[in-house]
């Protein structure tokens, strides 16, 4: 009896704040061992909502449509005192169990708690140890693009002005083509009217 009381229940494996990307399996460990001989330990893991002040400055930047999302939860109640992930049970003195999420998210980002019951002989007593876990958003390197800059207003004045060149070329020589050829026909006249009077003298 004497040594039931002198020995306490303790923790021999507390869990500790994790900070993960999304996407990272991540685990929390947890163990504790019983003073005495008891009738059974009992771990518990529960996830708890971060408080207001717990929340990060990443969260507050979050767009409108997430905001509005948010504010359509109910607040949770009071009495509420989370949600119950997982339960183990043991006969013994030593219990240990680790909490693992596969693949987390920003909604798992939050706080845990590893709750142990210790049962000897009509006897409850309750022992508490609570972690944090902040979830890192991924950057997506696809949504970020980099534009090269448009040089289509300096090609098109070149191309303007170069076509306008080689139209002002083609017109010169449509007339320098005409004018030849009306100065041969009038040479052509000259000289058949000099033929005709060489004949009649």
């Amino acid at each position: 009896m004497y040594g039931r009381l002198c020995f306490a229940g303790r923790f021999t494996d507390l869990p500790s704040n994790i900070t993960a990307r999304e996407g990272q399996n991540i685990e929390m460990a947890c163990a504790f061992q019983s003073g005495t001989t008891s009738v059974y330990l009992e771990i518990q893991w529960w996830f708890i909502r971060a408080p207001e002040e717990l929340r990060t400055s990443e969260e507050e930047e979050e767009s409108e449509e997430e905001e509005t999302e948010m504010e359509l939860i109910p607040e949770p109640d009071p009495d509420d005192e989370g949600t119950k992930i997982s339960t183990v049970k043991v006969q013994g003195n030593d219990i240990s169990h680790k909490l693992q999420i596969a693949r987390v998210s920003k909604s798992d980002e939050g706080l845990y708690e590893c709750r142990v019951t210790d049962a000897n002989y009509g006897e409850l007593k309750e022992y508490k140890a609570q972690a944090y876990l902040k979830v890192n958003a991924t950057v997506r390197r696809g949504l970020i693009k980099k534009t090269s800059p448009l040089h289509l207003t300096n090609k098109k004045p070149r191309k303007s002005s170069a076509a306008l060149g080689q139209d002002s070329n083609d017109m010169n020589s449509d007339q320098h083509s005409q004018s030849s050829s009306t100065s041969q026909a009038s040479q052509s006249k000259t000289v058949k009217h000099s033929a005709g009077s060489g004949r009649n003298d």
